[in-house]
């Protein structure tokens, strides 16, 4: 017997009109008011309403995994924390080619790979950004929508300023965006992750060093941390390089692929025995291949957990991105995170550092590069000649993103960070 069937059989017969009335009444109400009965339930009055949380989280993409390192962070910030929530208007999936009713399906997976957090996750807006001690969010985007909550509510915030999200050094929109925040009377401190990022802030808005965590990098899940690689390149063998970034203009020039593809016709025509893997959202028509198909696999959008199994078989990761071409003003933090996930499994880096980002990578470790085709495909070549050249970089990389982008060099300070500010009675 079916639950229906069950009930129907327990129910009076006259009450089954009254509920077939009811049923229908919710749902053309739902139809045309877009009522959301979720935010009705007890536990999410209780929490959005009366309980008040020592920190509160806000984000527009979480717990999406492709954006593997918001994926790391919060949930290791939700595990770190007992009173904390994390609200979340998922915003951002348009950017992953997602709609935004994708979210509920990543919240049940979530119930079921992070239980924790699950429970501590909540669909919502910056309207609903109040009773907290301390509010945290990434990006200046994200921390400007809120800046009017905070202040209404007069809630001390902390935030990390990534490069991107609306952080642009010289478009007047997000410059006045980045001092409404940094003037408020409730910012209390700011994570950067590049030194450009810290000296602008400092040299622009007097931003005060003691208010500044730098740590270079990003929290990254943890999937590859201490892989162990089995492929070692040798001139017998295809050599194998990879492409991996989201597309965001036309032929996706802000990272580098227009580069990257006139790189690789370069070596191909040159005769190299040369494979080449493009992750994201590029196909063969973004940047025409056409005579060269034999030379490309492109493996389409790939969740975080996804590129693993795809990086370990790749003997180079390239990476040619370039400032101030998406806007004027905006830059790419140094070095992308698929380039962190592609040397954490042993894939040498080729990336370009225009602003002199890199302060922790030897020569022996990445390969810095300029923006340039010619250059570049020089720099493969020395490595083809050079297998050995090649297998010790990829060695010495991956030891080191391990040492770098492991949780306790990442986590460890960001928490003691969050910490200083939510207990600190003087605020």
């Amino acid at each position: 017997m079916t639950i229906k069937r069950f009930f129907i059989s327990i129910l009076p017969a006259s009450s089954i009109p009254k509920l077939k009335s009811i049923y229908y009444f919710r749902y053309t109400l739902n139809k045309y008011l877009k009522i959301n009965y979720e935010r009705l339930m007890p536990r999410q009055i209780y929490n959005r309403e009366i309980k008040r949380f020592d920190l509160l989280i806000y984000d527009t993409a979480f717990p999406n995994s492709v954006s593997g390192f918001r994926f790391a962070e919060f949930n290791a910030l939700l595990k770190a924390f007992d009173n904390v929530k994390v609200i979340v208007d998922p915003t951002d999936y348009p950017q992953f080619n997602q709609k935004k009713e994708t979210h509920k399906t990543d919240i049940i997976n979530l119930k079921k790979t992070h239980p924790i957090s699950y429970k501590k996750t909540f669909a919502g807006t910056v309207q609903d950004i109040k009773n907290a001690k301390l509010f945290y969010c990434i990006f200046l985007n994200n921390m400007y929508d809120s800046l009017p909550y905070v202040e209404k509510n007069k809630i001390n915030f902390v935030f990390t300023l990534y490069p991107g999200g609306g952080f642009d050094t010289k478009d007047e929109t997000a410059l006045k965006k980045l001092k409404a925040v940094l003037s408020s009377e409730y910012f209390k401190g700011v994570i950067v992750t590049q030194q450009f990022t810290q000296d602008f802030i400092v040299n622009e808005y007097n931003c005060p060093e003691d208010k500044i965590l730098n740590i270079f990098g990003c929290l990254v899940p943890q999937y590859s941390i201490n892989t162990i690689r089995l492929r070692r390149f040798n001139n017998s063998m295809t050599l194998q390089v990879c492409f991996c970034a989201a597309k965001y203009t036309v032929i996706g020039a802000d990272k580098g692929y227009d580069i990257f593809i006139e790189t690789a016709k370069i070596l191909a025509l040159k005769g190299h025995n040369i494979h080449f893997n493009i992750v994201g959202g590029f196909d063969s028509k973004v940047i025409s291949v056409e005579g060269f198909d034999e030379f490309f696999t492109f493996h389409g959008l790939k969740k975080f957990e996804e590129l693993k199994p795809i990086f370990l078989e790749q003997d180079i990761i390239l990476s040619p991105n370039r400032p101030f071409i998406l806007n004027i003003g905006s830059f790419d933090g140094f070095p992308l995170g698929a380039v962190v996930e592609a040397a954490l499994n042993g894939a040498a880096p080729i990336v370009t550092d225009e602003l002199k980002q890199n302060t922790v990578f030897s020569d022996d470790e990445v390969i810095i590069v300029r923006p340039d085709a010619e250059e570049i495909a020089s720099k493969i070549e020395h490595l083809i000649d050079n297998p050995e050249l090649l297998n010790l970089i990829s060695k010495n990389a991956q030891k080191k993103f391990g040492e770098i982008y492991c949780d306790t060099y990442q986590l460890d300070k960001r928490i003691d960070f969050i910490k200083k500010h939510l207990y600190d009675t003087s605020n």
